[in-house]
């Protein structure tokens, strides 16, 4: 004889159906995934260039404090036309960027090739001004390539 798929629902011998949990207890474990995938991918945005970022940061740092030499080691002068004459008269004190070097920030980076170009926001420049820092020797230099120009 066939198994019966439905029991008596006189005599008591049917299944009891399982109680469902409460939609708090449902939605808690997919809420808990979407937020933790959330943070993930804003993570990895947020730090994928943190190393070159942290570059031009230091580089910025040595600037303001005064040490020239330091910050133009970190230049990528492998060609010798940018000369610490050159240096000094963009990032010294009286300089094109140099006056205005106390309201510099990074604002935003983004990769390009086998380098990732930072873009620095100064206090009365129209748009941020793009620095080139090679991902694997981490020297910088002007970018030729700036998303907020056109």
């Amino acid at each position: 004889m066939a198994e019966k798929l439905i029991g008596s629902l006189i005599y008591g011998d049917h299944l009891v159906p399982k109680p469902q949990r409460p939609w708090k207890q449902r939605i808690r474990l997919p809420l808990t995934i979407g937020v933790v995938a959330i943070l993930l991918v804003w993570g990895a945005w947020k730090f994928v260039n943190y190393r070159e970022e942290g570059k031009v940061a230091e580089f910025l740092a040595e600037v303001r404090r005064g040490d020239y030499n330091a910050a133009y080691a970190n230049w990528d002068n492998n060609g010798g036309h940018y000369s610490m004459k050159d240096f000094m008269e963009e990032w010294g004190t009286g300089g094109y960027y140099g006056k205005a070097l106390p309201t510099a920030k990074i604002s935003d980076s983004n990769s390009h090739g086998t380098s990732v170009i930072v873009y620095i926001e100064f206090e009365g420049f129209k748009a941020p001004i793009a620095f080139m820092v090679d991902k694997e020797t981490l020297k910088m230099s002007s970018s030729p390539f700036n998303k907020y120009v056109r």
